[in-house]
């Protein structure tokens, strides 16, 4: 039957081209925006599609200045119509194509968009971003300056991610915010910028460099995540002067994990921040990594008597025993009494390659401040990747 059509020179129906709008514009929102413009040749069903396709995707494109003039043209001839998603994602160095990039970025706020993602090594300034629409903003590279990170005018962002930027500016300031990434940004050792969302229900502040953000009143923030990157220790040691405690703010959290990749440095922060250790009246999940029990438990002693509605507290220790850091000991902890004891601590999760003296030294130190053996469980995981977990109903002394 195929070949007496194709015999009598009868075109076969074109059944792609046949499909909804939605469908197609479905089927451009994976091309890149160049290809999605090449379509326009298929066919006469085609030719007008991309102009009114909801996502513009223009990702790993090495520099700004060689694809300025296809995207001016682009802008031009689309139809105003609304955006669900636009990637503006470069990969080399472009620092002089930040202005072409910002006038796109205009273009896709006024077409309301809902999800903005821009990365590349250019500045960006002091754009303010103004949209009733934007819902998720992802930047990456950038450089950010005093009204780039005030984001008041955007009525419905609700998650912000900004990895790997330069922020110089004294605040970042979003009324509505409910989730907040900072991954990896450079923030100015001169002034101490300041982070205000009050209505934020989750933090991330991962690898930082430059003096510590101060967080102002979250009432509603319900998990938090610090953690400080190996290779800049020593840079946020000399430079910092508050820590991974006393940082946070002291109503709200619900979930605080903390990881410091160098013990030394983990051991300085705390001896020094927990002098203030401040009340977390709503801290009911606690996850810490190796390195903030170091060598000593009277600091994991500390934040969990500061935490009146803790219910589940859990150490993750993956990483060897290491010798013990050379910092200098005062009499710190005083204020840590000689018991413990909660009718919310539900249970005590330890989470370990093997139970050696490190392990033994922490459940000494939870019963001796009143924590039973029967709240604690120990989960070992083995190098064949299995886990098995046990309850403590007792232990002996490790001295030889």
């Amino acid at each position: 039957m195929q070949q007496s059509k194709r015999a009598s020179g009868v075109p076969e129906p074109d059944l792609i081209s046949a499909l909804p709008d939605a469908l197609l514009h479905r089927m451009l929102s994976f091309l890149q925006a160049r290809e999605a413009v090449r379509t326009s040749l298929l066919a006469q069903r085609w030719r007008d599609l991309w102009k009114s396709m909801p996502v513009l995707r223009v990702t790993g494109v090495q520099r700004v200045q060689p694809i300025q003039r296809f995207m001016d043209h682009l802008l031009l001839l689309r139809d105003r119509l609304n955006l669900e998603v636009c990637l503006l994602e470069f990969v080399g160095f472009s620092w002089d194509g930040g202005d072409y990039v910002k006038l796109w970025i205009r273009h896709a706020l006024i077409c309301h968009v809902r999800k903005l993602s821009v990365s590349g090594s250019f500045l960006l300034g002091n754009l303010h971003l103004t949209s009733q629409y934007l819902t998720e903003l992802h930047l990456d590279g950038v450089t950010l300056w005093a009204k780039c990170t005030d984001f008041s005018s955007c009525l419905a962002l609700k998650d912000l991610e900004v990895t790997n930027c330069d922020i110089d500016a004294e605040k970042i300031y979003s009324t509505f915010l409910e989730q907040l990434f900072l991954h990896q940004c450079r923030y100015p050792f001169e002034m101490r910028t300041r982070i205000s969302a009050p209505n934020l229900i989750s933090l991330q502040l991962i690898n930082f460099e430059g003096r510590t953000p101060s967080f102002e009143d979250m009432p509603v923030l319900g998990t938090a995540e610090v953690t400080f990157g190996y290779d800049i220790v020593w840079t946020v040691v000399r430079k910092m002067t508050l820590g991974i405690v006393s940082m946070l703010p002291v109503t709200g959290v619900m979930a605080l994990m903390t990881a410091v990749q160098d013990p030394c440095f983990s051991k300085f922060l705390l001896k020094r921040d927990l002098r203030w250790c401040p009340t977390f009246h709503k801290l009911e999940i606690l996850l810490l990594s190796d390195s903030c029990v170091a060598d000593d438990q009277r600091a994991l002693i500390c934040i969990v008597q500061h935490s009146p509605v803790l219910k589940k507290p859990t150490l993750q220790l993956y990483e060897n025993q290491k010798r013990k850091c050379l910092v200098p000991s005062k009499a710190i902890f005083n204020s840590v009494e000689k018991s413990f004891a909660s009718d919310n601590l539900k249970r005590v999760e330890i989470k370990c390659k093997e139970v050696d003296e490190r392990i033994h030294n922490i459940l000494t130190s939870l019963v001796t401040y009143g924590i039973p053996l029967e709240k604690i469980s120990i989960q070992q995981k083995n190098k064949s990747s299995q886990c098995f977990s046990f309850v403590c109903t007792g232990f002996s002394s490790m001295d030889p």
